[in-house]
């Protein structure tokens, strides 16, 4: 990843800054896209606080997005993002859903301290395998009760079952089927729910990472009073 990010610095690439975001574009997106508007929205829907967690921003083609099967990662307090995007909201989802990871990183005892989000985890996994089991669908191999990453269940819920399949599963279950691959993409996918999407219904399915999110925002709207 140094190297990476040493060749980026080092290229003769086209920079921007929007707002507090420093990004390089390794390769012109691909899409219908107004990165001006998508970067205003991000700043506008996140707590400032959230926003300086991020160094810079990397948009382009990059081989390790590829081999994990994913549009973008967060990185040493950097995000890497595909650019082959479909619209605004496409990248807005990556961009917010990577953010979420560092704001993970940076409250990881508020967060997962009292164990309280891992269960409720841990019983949306279990609820999963019942329902999967009701399916007809041969899951005796997996564990369901590891809340880390696990690449065999992470390619049966994508490649076998499939994801538009899974969220039919998984309506009232998960905020989106990804989810369901680990603790950390439950609580990054929760975060999307929060800022991008349906709060009201991200309390009423999953109670205990609404509440901390809710906390935590609080917290940053608080800070940004003080700071005024």
């Amino acid at each position: 990843m140094k190297n990476l990010t040493n060749y980026v610095k080092n290229s003769d690439l086209l920079e921007t800054k929007i707002g507090p975001f420093h990004i390089i574009f390794k390769d012109q997106i691909k899409g219908n896209v107004d990165v001006k508007a998508v970067f205003d929205t991000v700043i506008h829907v996140l707590p400032k606080q959230f926003l300086e967690y991020i160094d810079i921003i990397y948009i382009g083609q990059f081989d390790f997005l590829d081999d994990k099967n994913v549009n973008a990662v967060y990185m040493d307090e950097s995000l890497f993002i595909s650019n082959i995007q479909d619209n605004d909201a496409d990248l807005i989802d990556d961009i917010i859903h990577e953010i979420a990871h560092a704001v993970e990183e940076r409250h990881t005892e508020f967060i997962y301290g009292d164990g309280k989000v891992e269960d409720e985890f841990i019983l949306k996994r279990s609820k999963l395998q019942r329902i999967l089991n009701n399916q007809g669908y041969n899951i005796s191999q997996y564990n369901f009760l590891n809340s880390e990453y696990d690449q065999d269940l992470d390619e049966l819920f994508y490649k076998q079952i499939g994801y538009d399949i899974l969220g039919q599963l998984t309506v009232n279950l998960y905020t989106n089927p990804y989810a369901a691959t680990s603790l950390r993409e439950y609580v990054a996918s929760s975060f999307e729910e929060f800022y991008i999407g349906k709060p009201s219904f991200l309390k009423q399915i999953c109670p205990y990472i609404y509440k901390k999110l809710y906390v935590l925002n609080e917290q940053q709207e608080t800070n940004n009073e003080r700071s005024i």
